[in-house]
């Protein structure tokens, strides 16, 4: 299966590529080493270096001021620094970055480094946050921070969490907020490796976190908190920032994209959702959703949903829908579903694929697959089911059940079935056994009913046949000849038949059967419908005999004869008319089936 993934990425890196690229503007890597140049000169080199542009007012920046600076692969962040100072802040919109001068507020602000308790080294990546306003920033490479805070208090309290270290909490008095070291423990024991198993490994939801984001929500995996509204333009630029991933809301809006930790009201984004947790009740993403928890409510995706865990209610996307896990309720997708289990409708333009058990409804343009299915499952071409079926498939072509089929199979060309427990109808039927009863031209049982039939009747005196499928039904490919050249007569035909035992070794054997007749010019229409009901004794383990009366009704519009064929094919035995085209005979019929 061609994975939607790789094609919906490509069509939302056209969409958003201005967007993913503007939020790690600060983040991307430069090397510059220069000597009394204008800092016009190197605010070039970096946009060179780092594919943006820098917007701001000259009126800010002395653009002619001659600057010397050697830094090697050191962030955009650390370059401004060190250029201009603390006295700047900066935004990211699409592919610029906006310098204005930092305005006097309320604002105060905590800085120093965090360090390692027993190495004394200096600990990178680690969050840094103050829980009850939500603001939080990340150490740099030399495990400095700088947190700004939104109220001024007579006493801060912050926390500190780094995955593998002890979560670290300390209290800051006004009078003391920068360069302040912060020592960290590491946790007693050691983890193997670090395993992303949340939205994080989702390929499009990875595209619009960045890996600051991503470590930020791992350093803080056991902190959550809860909040009755966010609003972000994309991931982390938003009413909760950096934090948004840890927090839980009653409405979320995203106005291009949003990556939160859990919806418990209403979410929508114009382009995307990305939700770490549970989602309820309801979520609507102009171009996608994904979600790492529990779905329950309606979830609608314009191109694509996907759930890591369980979906309860209702899933709707033009293109796709992927849930990992359990669905209870009903899913629509303009071309394929995938998931675990089903309990519900699934309705897709393509295909349906349930990796477990299906029990209700799969309707699709055209195919179908599921292990075990109870329910009804409708495709255009084809319903395959690795596993067990009871109920009912139909395919425009080809239904398939790999083990016990309990229901019906109906479709144009072939029906498949492990054990029949039910019916069949098709062209050609299938089965490893069979209990049940297969209605088609071809009808072949593994371990079933198999035989070669030798017989004559009142008007063919040789004719043979293949019958196949079980003693409760089976079909009969057959074929006839007369033996006197004089009254020559061919025909051929397919019927139906069954065995019913009503005693040691004796079977009551009604047949009836449709045969064309040829007695030597292909524009006569010549159609015997045939009844015959036998008595038949087994003479053994490979051989049964049977005779008995028959009646036949004949269609012909014959209205010359061939010399050499025969014309009267009642051969004198009582016969009746119906019409001029119609018209019927008693007869007979002996013969012996060879197992």
């Amino acid at each position: 299966m061609i994975r939607f993934e790789t094609f919906l990425f490509s069509v939302l890196f056209t969409c958003l590529a201005l967007v993913a690229h503007g939020q790690q503007i600060l983040e991307k890597k430069v090397t510059i080493e220069v000597k009394h140049k204008k800092i016009s000169y190197v605010l070039k080199m970096a946009e060179e270096q780092g594919h943006f542009y820098f917007s701001y007012n000259n009126k800010i920046i002395n653009e002619d001021s001659i600057v010397s600076i050697s830094i090697k692969n050191k962030s955009i962040q650390y370059l401004l620094n060190a250029l201009l100072g603390d006295g700047f802040q900066y935004i990211e919109s699409n592919n610029h970055l906006i310098i204005q001068p930092l305005v006097a507020n309320n604002y105060t602000y905590v800085s120093g480094y965090v360090i390692d308790v027993n190495t004394g080294e200096p600990v990178s990546f680690a969050t840094v946050f103050e829980q009850r306003q939500l603001v939080s920033t990340m150490t740099d490479d030399k495990g400095f921070f700088k947190l700004q805070l939104k109220e001024k208090n007579a006493q801060t309290a912050i926390s500190i969490s780094k995955l593998s270290y002890k979560d670290t909490a300390i209290s800051i008095a006004a009078n003391n907020t920068s360069d302040i070291k912060i020592s960290i423990q590491p946790k007693p024991y050691e983890l193997d490796s670090v395993v992303i198993s949340g939205v994080e490994r989702n390929r499009i939801a990875k595209a619009f976190i960045s890996s600051k984001q991503a470590m930020n929500s791992l350093n803080l995996g056991d902190f959550f908190t809860k909040q009755p509204v966010q609003v972000s333009l994309t991931p982390g630029l938003g009413t909760h920032g950096s934090m948004s991933s840890q927090v839980i809301n009653k409405f979320s809006l995203n106005l291009l994209g949003g990556y939160t930790a859990g919806v418990d009201g209403f979410e929508f984004g114009t382009l995307f959702n990305i939700v770490k947790g549970d989602v309820g009740y309801v979520q609507i993403g102009g171009l996608f959703n994904v979600v790492g928890g529990e779905i329950k409510g309606v979830q609608i995706g314009g191109l694509y949903n996907s759930g890591l865990r369980n979906m309860q209610g209702f899933q709707a996307t033009a293109v796709a829908n992927i849930v990992m896990k359990d669905v209870v309720g009903v899913q629509v997708a303009g071309i394929y579903n995938l998931t675990s289990n089903v309990k519900g409708l699934q309705a897709s333009g393509v295909g349906s694929v349930n990796t477990q058990n299906t029990q209700g409804a799969m309707i699709s343009g055209t195919f179908n697959v599921s292990k075990n299915m109870t329910g009804f499952q409708a495709a255009g071409n084809v319903n395959v089911n690795t596993g067990k079926v009871e109920g009912v498939q139909i395919a425009g072509n080809i239904n398939v059940c790999r083990k016990e089929m309990k229901g019906a199979q109906i479709s144009s060309l072939l029906n498949y079935a492990g054990k029949l427990k039910g019916v069949q109808i098709a062209f050609m039927n299938i089965a490893d056994s069979s209990d049940g009863y297969t209605i088609g031209i071809v009808n072949f049982v593994v371990h079933g009913y198999h035989k070669i039939s030798v017989s004559s009747n009142e008007w063919q005196p040789l004719n043979i046949a293949y019958k196949s499928g079980n003693a409760k039904l089976y079909s009969i490919l057959m074929a006839g000849t007369q033996l006197d050249d004089h009254q020559k007569a061919y025909s051929f035909g397919y019927g139906m038949g069954s065995d019913r035992h009503i005693g040691k070794g004796y079977y009551i054997n009604p047949e009836l059967s449709e045969q064309f007749v040829y007695n030597g010019n292909r524009n006569n229409q010549n159609l015997l419908s045939r009844f015959q009901l036998h008595l038949k004794y087994r003479l053994g383990k490979y051989a049964d005999i049977y005779a008995g009366p028959a009646i036949s009704l004949l269609y012909t519009k014959q209205t010359s004869s061939t010399e050499g064929y025969k014309t009267d094919l009642s051969n004198g035995y009582p016969s009746f008319k119906i019409n001029d085209n119609l018209k019927g005979w008693i007869g007979w019929s002996i013969g012996l089936d060879l197992l």
